[in-house]
């Protein structure tokens, strides 16, 4: 069973509490839902969720334990998508109560984690959050749809002015806004001792990053979640207040699982990507595993998609002499993601290597998915691939002038 912890709070100035969570360890699924509305709609929104969800444990689930048994880009894609497909649910559900009862205006946030076999896969709507405690930092796993966090992104407002805005309340996506609703989907590796954390905007408004990381990194998750609850309360309490720790269990491969992390971290592509956004991004990111001499593309062949080397070591190989050798870290045959023009080059496996892959397909797939996050790595391919043609033109200028 999975060690985890829950609890919630009225608050100091609440006298009702419109949160919801649901906790079920033997299944890995884990949800905070924070209700809008008023008395007796927001908390009837956030019960309604929670039912989805834990009416529909057999078959996220199901999904989860075919990712267990061969974790790969569709299988984990798979959870994503039913974990996405609940959230359409809850979100009809709650629509249709309110436009049946006139109650327009019911809503509620979601943070909803699926938990198992070394990974976390993420569901978000609202404000409500997830953060990860990995190695002493807090990582926030999922980014506000909320009108301060929109302004504060595209530059037009500081954090401190979000902070003290008096629209800092104002979600911009909801279940049961709207009979669909586009959840933020993400899926996270576990590492040993990683810790997780979902909680309402009754924990991440009043209590600073640094005190909930701190609150976080001792003690068993019953101790965590009763200090983080408690100093929401002693920082006044202004909301009610919803917190559940988990500790998951690590990757069965944590080796492969944090060079796999520290490659996407650096990745080009990613590499000034918040965490959260690395998160989401894995949905486009199939691994590879290699044995000696095994060929990863041929030189003159139709290529899609770009390589990126984690564990070993690959040859690159012209006209049959070898040029050079990659290492972890290192990428080649990213300008198959703009066409589909022959491989310059042979690319082989010196000894068993692991690499991740990005097809062309995905990374289309995952534009159409998410444009704005989609069209912040379609610029960063494209800088890249401009910077090789003025390196490509600036080296034929300087032989034609020797």
């Amino acid at each position: 069973m999975i060690r985890h912890a829950a609890l919630t709070d009225d608050g100091k100035r609440r006298d009702h509490n419109e949160d919801a969570y649901l906790a079920l360890p033997d299944d890995g699924v884990f949800l905070v839902a924070d209700g809008v509305g008023g008395r007796a709609c927001g908390e009837v929104a956030a019960a309604m969720t929670v039912e989805t969800f834990e009416t529909s444990t057999g078959v996220l689930k199901e999904a989860l334990q075919a990712y267990s048994a061969g974790p790969s880009r569709g299988t984990r894609n798979k959870v994503l998508e039913v974990l996405g497909q609940t959230c359409q649910n809850a979100s009809r559900a709650v629509y249709e109560a309110a436009e049946a009862e006139a109650r327009r205006g019911m809503t509620t946030t979601l943070v909803a984690a699926v938990v198992g076999h070394g990974a976390i896969f993420l569901a978000h709507v609202g404000d409500s959050r997830a953060y990860l405690l990995r190695e002493g930092e807090l990582l926030q796993l999922t980014d506000d749809h909320s009108m301060v966090n929109e302004l504060v992104r595209t530059g037009q407002m500081s954090y401190d002015e979000a902070k003290r805005s008096r629209y800092r309340n104002v979600i911009t996506r909801a279940i049961g806004l709207q009979p669909g609703v586009q959840p933020d989907v993400a899926a996270v590796e576990v590492l040993p001792g990683d810790r997780l954390m979902l909680c309402s905007d009754g924990l991440s408004d009043p209590v600073p990053a640094a005190d909930i990381c701190r609150l976080m990194a001792d003690g068993s998750p019953a101790q965590a979640t009763s200090r983080l609850l408690q100093q929401a309360l002693d920082n006044g309490g202004p909301d009610n207040v919803t917190v559940v720790v988990i500790d998951p269990d690590a990757s069965p491969q944590a080796e492969a699982a944090a060079a796999r992390a520290e490659v996407m971290a650096g990745l080009f592509l990613f590499a000034d990507l918040p965490f959260h956004a690395r998160a989401r991004v894995g949905r486009m990111v199939s691994d590879v595993f290699v044995q000696p001499g095994d060929t990863l593309v041929t030189q003159g062949d139709q290529g899609r998609s770009m390589y990126v080397v984690v564990q070993g070591k690959v040859e690159v190989v012209l006209d049959g002499v070898a040029l050079a050798r990659m290492g972890p870290g290192e990428h080649f045959g990213e300008l198959a993601l703009v066409d589909a023009r022959p491989r310059s080059a042979t690319v082989k496996a010196i000894g068993a290597a692991t690499l991740i892959q990005i097809d062309r397909n995905a990374l289309d797939d995952f534009c159409r998915r998410e444009p704005e996050l989609g069209t912040r790595i379609l610029w960063k391919l494209l800088g890249t691939v401009t910077g090789r043609l003025r390196n490509a033109s600036t080296r034929i200028a300087d032989l034609e002038n020797t």
